[in-house]
C-alpha cells in the first residue's frame, strides 16, 4: 500500500520540540535514561549504564536486550506536522482508505469511518476505531540497532513516517507485535511489498539491519520476480 509523495512531505517535516530535560522523563526496562546532550543516566538500582549516542553499543541478541534501553518517550509518534489537530495517525487512514473518509467532528481531528485493507490479513475494515497503525519496521527494532544514535529529530520523523506506517486490524497487530522480518511474515500475497517496505524504510533512514533480517528481505525479494531493486547492501553502497 503507497502513500502518496505529498503526504510524506508533510509528515516528514516534524517539528522541533521545546527543550527537554531528562529529569521529567521516564525511565527504560534498564531504571535510566539518556538526557539531551544524548548521555546516559541511571536512577534506579541494578541500572546498567551504556555508551553515550554518539557511541557504537554492542549490538542485542534477542527482543529482551533490545528493550533493555528503550523508551518511548525518545520515539514519539502520533505527532502533528503543521501544529492542528491532525495528527500522523488520521493522515494516514486518509491517505490509505479507499473510499472517503468521514470524521468524528467537524474539525476533522479523528477519522470514524472509511474503507481499509488489512494488507497483513487481507481483511477489509469500514471503522477507524478497529483500526491500529502499525510501524513496519518498529522504534523498538531500530533503537536496538543503530536507531539509539540518532537525534531527536530523526526519531520523531520515523516514528511519524507514513512510509513506516500501515493500518491492519488489531488482531494482526497483536501477533507480529515488535517482531522483525526474520521472525514474522504477513500473508503470503504481501510478503513482496512487505519486504521491499522493509528494504526502502532501512536505506530512507541508514538503518542497520539484522543479518538475519537482512538475509530474510533478499530471500523473499529473490523469490519477487526481477523487478525488485537492488539487495539491502547493494542500496547502502
Amino acid at each position: 500500500m503507497r502513500v502518496s509523495t505529498a503526504v510524506l512531505v508533510l509528515i516528514g517535516v516534524v517539528l522541533a520540540p521545546a527543550a527537554r530535560t531528562h529529569e521529567i522523563k521516564g525511565y527504560d526496562q534498564n531504571g535510566g535514561h539518556y538526557d539531551d546532550g544524548g548521555f546516559y543516566h541511571c536512577h534506579l538500582a541494578g541500572c546498567v549504564p551504556t555508551v553515550s549516542r554518539n557511541q557504537f553499543r554492542s549490538r542485542v541478541f534477542n527482543t529482551r536486550d533490545m528493550e533493555r534501553y528503550y523508551l518511548q518517550d525518545d520515539w514519539p509518534y502520533w505527532l502533528s506536522a503543521d501544529g492542528s489537530c491532525r495528527n500522523s495517525r488520521t493522515i494516514v487512514l486518509e491517505a490509505t482508505s479507499k473510499v472517503p473518509v468521514t470524521y468524528t467532528n467537524p474539525r476533522q481531528c479523528e477519522v470514524r469511518e472509511g474503507l481499509w485493507v488489512d494488507e497483513y490479513t487481507g481483511e477489509e475494515y469500514t471503522r477507524a476505531a478497529a483500526m491500529e497503525i502499525d510501524h513496519v519496521i518498529p522504534p523498538l527494532y531500530a533503537n536496538g540497532t543503530n536507531g539509539y544514535q540518532w537525534d531527536y529529530s530523526k526519531r520523531a520523523q520515523f516514528s511519524n513516517d507514513p512510509l513506516n506506517l500501515i493500518p491492519v486490524g488489531r488482531d494482526a497487530a497483536r501477533k507480529k507485535s515488535q517482531r522483525s522480518i526474520g521472525e514474522w511474515r504477513p500473508r503470503e500475497e504481501y510478503e513482496c511489498e512487505y519486504a521491499r517496505n522493509w528494504q526502502q524504510i532501512a536505506e530512507k533512514y541508514d538503518l542497520d539491519l539484522f543479518a538475519r533480517d537482512t538475509s530474510r528481505i533478499n530471500t523473499i525479494l529473490e523469490k519477487c520476480g526481477t523487478d525488485n531493486g537492488p539487495t539491502v547492501e547493494e542500496a547502502k553502497q
